[in-house]
């Protein structure tokens, strides 16, 4: 093998490693942080300036801005923020993926080795999670200076090649006055390559630092600043891959995204030559002679910049973005949930939007059930379809959720704490779709009494209203306990099962007592006590739900409920 074959054979497994090492470290930091991502969104996006803050930090953490503006899609789609708060992450986002090349700019190289070996004693000689997870993050972060060290061995050879000076110098040849262009150009389809701007700059600091080492400065600063900017432009090509067949959220944060580092592109290059001075002062008076810290600052102070020169745009922006990707009907609210693929690897997060649909079943088992008792009093024609829909609905829903819920258990290691939420929220999809196939008993027992002309009398109107009103304010307990973790409404919602079992015993018996004195006639398939008993089961799945709030690990006592009334 010769000397320059080996050398690129170490240019790629030097990139290799660096690029293993950012996914390496982004992947520990989001596990360790995972199970407080969510509250410290939910506490801290309240305004643009706090949104921004949060933006950073999260990209800082998952070392991908592009994985944050996946992230806040999902956020957007679950209502936990309004549009200009998200557009305000992306901002934070921007800034927040200079840290790596910051890192990188750093003099700890010679400690790669050594971080290493260190997380390798903590993934293999701990068993808690958080140090395993940690070392996770030592690993990758000891890896991506491992890699650039491999990288740059193997590149310093090749710079000093004929052909790498020539390309170099038409990047830096400034009396070419579209050497900006073809600066730009290649930084943009370079890091659209590699699909990461902190590893294309990364890359672009070391051949900045070692065509300096070489004594032959043919890629100097002003050269390499354009390939900076490019890289900006490049990064924006994940989120327009993931926009292509992803949601309408999506689409519009992939156009701001592009909005942004386009404008920020742009505006640097109409003030190149300025720009290059104050970067080259910066270096010249705080920074070493050709440290990679040079590129670092360059980075930063363009994001930076550009967050503050948009940041009073950001209505613009967003309306820009609406005319672009104008509104749809959109009726799958579950495929939002399911189309985000950091959330399935991050459980804590992939829980909690999960919920959000499990809010959204429970709040279409209560329009079923509010369908169903105005149709218990009053025939009307469109029923029967509204209540078909309904229940088909649901079934979707429960299948939907129960598979996608498996394959992240199956798919990711679950906390305690995320185990007993996933249990318990399996235990409520289930019971959700029973209440459904209750009312669709109830609908069928209606529309055969109505077929039969049996009324009901004024007793069984008002006995079925009592029934009917309290099953109602369980509902709604037993709903606000589920969305807000209420455990004092679930107490409340169980007291209310009491009282269920106890007006099921006293209007069979008032039936009974009517029966016998002749008020009607007896129909088998208008039966009244099937109504009663299908409104009761109502009342002990709205009590499932109520205690898997007070307790998430208990056992159903409907687990093996007779079916034969679907």
């Amino acid at each position: 093998m010769n000397e320059m074959t080996m050398n690129i054979l170490m240019v790629l497994g030097g990139l290799g490693l660096f690029l293993y090492g950012i996914d390496l470290m982004g992947e520990g930091l989001k596990r360790s942080a995972g199970n407080k991502m969510r509250m410290l969104i939910e506490k801290t996006t309240n305004t643009p300036l706090k949104a921004i803050l949060m933006g950073f930090l999260i990209t800082v953490l998952l070392q991908t801005s592009s994985g944050t503006t996946v992230l806040v899609i999902g956020l957007v789609s679950a209502g936990l923020m309004t549009l200009k708060q998200a557009v305000g992450m992306v901002f934070g986002a921007n800034i927040g993926t200079t840290m790596t090349s910051i890192l990188i700019g750093l003099p700890i190289a010679d400690y790669a080795l050594l971080m290493i070996f260190i997380a390798v004693v903590m993934l293999f000689f701990f068993k808690r999670k958080l140090i395993r997870n940690l070392g996770t993050t030592l690993l990758g972060f000891g890896l991506i200076f491992f890699g650039l060290e491999v990288m740059g061995d193997g590149l310093k050879t090749i710079v000093a090649n004929d052909m790498v000076q020539d390309l170099f110098f038409l990047f830096s040849d400034t009396s070419n006055g579209a050497f900006w262009l073809f600066g730009v150009s290649f930084g943009t389809l370079f890091t659209a390559f590699v699909q990461s701007s902190s590893a294309a700059i990364g890359i672009i600091q070391k051949l900045y630092h070692l065509n300096a080492e070489s004594g032959v400065v043919t890629f100097s600063l002003i050269g390499a600043l354009p390939l900076i900017l490019g890289a900006n432009i490049g990064t924006t090509i994940t989120s327009v891959i993931a926009a292509i067949n992803g949601s309408l959220e999506a689409k519009r944060f992939s156009s701001i995204h592009i909005m942004f580092n386009v404008f920020g592109t742009v505006v640097f290059l109409i003030f190149l030559w300025p720009y290059y001075h104050l970067v080259a002062w910066v270096e010249l008076t705080f920074l070493e002679p050709f440290s990679m810290s040079t590129l670092a600052f360059a980075h930063m102070f363009m994001n930076i910049v550009t967050s503050i020169l948009l940041f009073y745009f950001m209505d613009h922006m967003i309306r820009i973005s609406k005319w672009l990707i104008k509104d749809k009907p959109y009726t799958d609210e579950l495929q939002v949930i399911f189309n985000e693929s950091l959330l399935q690897e991050t459980p804590s997060l992939a829980l909690y939007y999960v919920k959000k649909g499990i809010n959204r079943m429970g709040d279409l088992s209560k329009q079923y059930f509010l369908l169903t008792k105005r149709y218990s009093f009053q025939n009307t024609a469109d029923v029967e379809e509204k209540a078909d829909k309904l229940e088909r609905t649901l079934d979707d829903y429960d299948k939907r959720l129960h598979d996608y819920m498996i394959t992240l258990v199956r798919n990711n290691e679950l906390s305690e704490k995320d185990s007993k939420r996933l249990s318990r929220d399996l235990d409520t999809i289930r019971d959700f779709e029973r209440i459904g196939d209750h009312l669709t008993n109830l609908v069928g027992f209606f529309k055969n009494r109505y077929d039969e002309n049996q009324t009901l009398t004024d007793a069984a109107v008002e006995d079925l209203s009592h029934f009917y009103k309290v099953l109602e304010e369980m509902f709604d307990v037993t709903l606000a306990s589920f969305i807000y973790n209420d455990v004092e409404k679930a107490k409340l919602a169980i007291e209310y099962e009491d009282l269920t079992d106890k007006l099921q015993e006293k209007f069979r018996f008032n039936y009974v007592e009517r029966l016998k004195e002749g008020l009607f006639t007896f129909t088998s398939n208008t039966n009244y006590v099937e109504i009663l008993s299908n409104m009761e089961r109502i009342g002990d799945h709205l009590k499932n739900i109520a205690e898997n709030i007070i307790n998430p690990l208990r056992v159903s006592r409907l687990d093996t409920e007779d079916n034969s009334l679907n």
